[in-house]
């Protein structure tokens, strides 16, 4: 991120000299064609997912940039088999993982869940209390037991 920043403004920098110095209007349209390349490559960076409970079913998007949405996974959260805060105390083994977090561990958590496509999926995402309530009111009845027996 910073690399775009300080490269962006350096080349165009160059060209707005060039420009000065030989009298080439061009290059000033080239610098800011620059500047702005950089703006919108640095509006890429930021990531954020989304997580939607429809029925018995969580899907996960991911949007970058607030300008492009795309689907990551579809789960059936009445086939998760477990869940709790991420890092677990013991690691769970999985056929596919998704990460759809800011990167925070401290309120990470994570799904397991049988998927038709990909087999066991371990989903590591950062849901808010009400998103977590959502979830465990979808989960399969002896795993919501066994949550709120840990709770407690």
């Amino acid at each position: 991120m910073l690399g775009i920043m300080i490269g962006s403004v350096l080349l165009a920098s160059v060209f707005m000299f060039i420009a000065l110095a030989f009298g080439l209007t061009v290059m000033i349209l080239l610098s800011v064609g620059i500047l702005a390349l950089g703006i919108w490559l640095l509006s890429g960076v930021n990531v954020e997912y989304e997580y939607i409970i429809t029925n018995n079913e969580m899907d996960i998007d991911k949007i970058i940039g607030r300008r492009k949405r795309k689907r990551m996974i579809t789960v059936d959260i009445s086939k998760a088999t477990e869940f709790g805060t991420f890092p677990s105390e013991e690691e769970v083994d999985a056929d596919a993982t998704v990460h759809a977090t800011s990167g925070v561990e401290k309120d990470a958590h994570y799904l397991l869940v049988e998927h038709s496509g990909y087999g066991t999926v371990k989903v590591i995402f950062n849901p808010n209390e009400r998103m977590r309530e959502a979830i465990v009111q979808e989960l399969p009845n002896a795993l919501r037991a066994k949550i709120k027996h840990n709770v407690k």
